[in-house]
């Protein structure tokens, strides 16, 4: 999938990513690095190689080698590096007999200029995403209807005090979005000002804050968005338990939209009752007007619901927000749900080729095998600004040799400016781990998606009802390579897996089976 171009773009951003690594802090004190190449090597088959619809399905080999390399870097807990890369090299992906490229890089940096004052941060990514969510292919499939997708950006984060008048917080984020569909997704700088005053120990009856929020995404050969928000707020505190408050602010936002943003003065006054450490109310009136709780029994307990009605701003009119998190010795439980409105360039920066990275400076893989890249849940690319209600739900549970998790989400998207209307997608998953000897794991993971609504798709909009399932058998054995690694222990997961997929969809093109048997081995060396 690599043009000519695009190597000379990853291959800068991995200079300037290791080189801000290496050198950036050099001038103010040492940083020890911790360097993990590694080696992926795995053979595929797939039945449906293409996602052909019935009597249309090809059968192909893919053959991949990708090497990769890790670099963690940690000096005194003031500045910290993360830097994952992996060059994808596929043979007859698609079964198309070619050789393709595919670059996945991220980069995740910090650093406290000033102690508990002044910290700054760096990060970037490269990957692939599917331009169309209707399509749950990946690079294996290589079916065209992708595009590279990179990030980069910075943040500032500066804390003063002054004196016992008044503390303060200011953060400026700078983050660019880019991809190879510019037609699908404008190209975007992305700035954020963000600057929360509030009141220090000389107000003891009496404490205010004001906040100002700006974020722009300048836009190329499309109109720019802008979400701006300021607000002050002043309470008056009977006693420790109970206080009046009042909220004045100005919403000013711009974009091209339907009828959920109003621009304008907004006010609400109220009071907050804080019995106790662990739970707190507040209600307030006005043209925007809400009732919240709070409820936190321990450090692993927190329960958070509340109703906010809006005739001013993003997001009008009535909408909850809730939260919950419980932890037990063996269990985790999680629930949110919230409202918001974002874009998909927005969304992308939050999107990640390596999410998480084990002790080891190892990145983790997702549940196909393979360092989690494609997104199936992502919105198609597109320019619109969206208004999101989410919800997600997970528990999982660990035994002595078996890890169990099972989750759910909803996301419904009502679209701004489009002939789309809105689109529904929501599922659930589950998995287990059973690590039935010292070595050999067996993962089991069963997962099911539903989208309803429109397509989203240029130039035309349909609307769909598609199902997607998804079993995975994953068996893995670690074996030692200590032999092989000059006296520091090495491991290497060999690992054979079975996946099976199938699409039912309104569209024909979009209705497929595949049958897919990989086998695979990881080396960090």
């Amino acid at each position: 999938m690599a043009t000519k171009g695009q190597s000379l773009k990853v291959r800068r951003l991995i200079l300037i990513s290791v080189a801000y690594i290496l050198f950036a802090q050099a001038p103010a004190f040492a940083i020890d690095f911790i360097f993990t190449p590694n080696l992926t090597i795995q053979e595929t088959y797939s039945d449906n190689i293409r996602l052909a619809s019935k009597g249309q399905e090809q059968g192909a080999f893919v053959t991949e080698v990708s090497p990769g390399i890790s670099i963690r870097g940690i000096n005194g807990g003031r500045l910290n590096a993360d830097f994952n890369y992996r060059m994808q090299n596929l043979f007859n992906a698609g079964g198309d007999g070619q050789t393709q490229i595919n670059h996945q890089l991220q980069l995740n940096t910090g650093y406290q200029a000033i102690r508990n004052r002044l910290n700054v941060t760096a990060r970037g990514s490269y990957n692939q995403q599917n331009i169309s969510n209707l399509r749950g292919g990946d690079n294996i499939n290589n079916l065209r209807a992708r595009t590279n997708v990179w990030t980069a950006g910075t943040s500032v984060n500066w804390t003063p005090r002054f004196g016992q008048f008044a503390n303060a917080n200011v953060n400026i984020d700078f983050d660019y979005v880019g991809n190879d569909s510019a037609d699908q997704l404008a190209n975007s700088m992305n700035l954020r000002e963000s600057i929360n005053l509030f009141s220090g120990r000389d107000f003891k009856h009496i404490t205010w804050n004001v906040n100002f929020d700006n974020s722009t995404q300048f836009r190329e050969n499309e109109d720019d968005v802008s979400f701006q928000n300021t607000n002050a707020t002043v309470r008056t505190w009977v006693d420790r338990r109970f206080n009046f408050f009042g909220t004045v602010g100005y919403a000013n936002n711009s974009f091209q939209g339907l009828d959920t943003n109003n621009n304008g003065v907004f006010y609400t006054v109220g009071a907050q009752w804080k019995p106790n450490w662990y739970f707190d109310v507040e209600a307030g009136y006005g043209n925007n007007w809400h009732v919240s709780s709070n409820l936190s029994l321990s450090q692993r307990t927190h329960l958070s619901v509340g109703y906010f009605d809006r005739s001013i701003g993003l997001n009008t009119g009535g909408a909850w927000n809730a939260s919950l998190y419980h932890q037990t010795k063996r269990s985790t439980w999680n629930f949110t749900y919230l409202q918001d409105t974002t874009t998909v360039q927005q969304i992308l920066l939050q999107d990640t080729p390596f999410v998480v990275v084990d002790a080891a400076g190892n990145p983790l893989q997702g549940t196909d095998g393979q360092p989690i890249i494609f997104n199936a849940s992502l919105p198609s690319l597109n320019n619109d600004v969206l208004v999101r209600r989410t919800a997600n739900a997970s528990v999982s549970y660990t035994t002595g040799k078996s890890s169990f998790q099972l989750g759910g989400f909803y996301e419904k998207r009502d679209y701004q400016n489009s002939t789309a209307d809105q689109q529904t997608v929501y599922g659930a998953n589950a998995s287990w781990n059973w690590q039935f000897s010292r070595r050999t794991s067996l993962l089991l993971s069963p997962s099911w998606q539903r989208i309803t609504g429109d397509a989203v798709e240029v130039p035309t909009n349909v609307n769909v009802n598609q199902d997607r399932y998804q079993f995975i058998a994953r068996m893995t054995r670690t074996i030692s390579l200590s032999f092989l690694s000059f006296g520091r222990s090495r491991l290497l997961n060999a690992s054979i897996e079975y996946r099976f997929v199938q699409q039912d969809a309104d569209l024909a093109a979009n209705t497929y089976t595949e049958n897919r048997v990989a086998a695979s081995l990881f080396w960090n060396f």
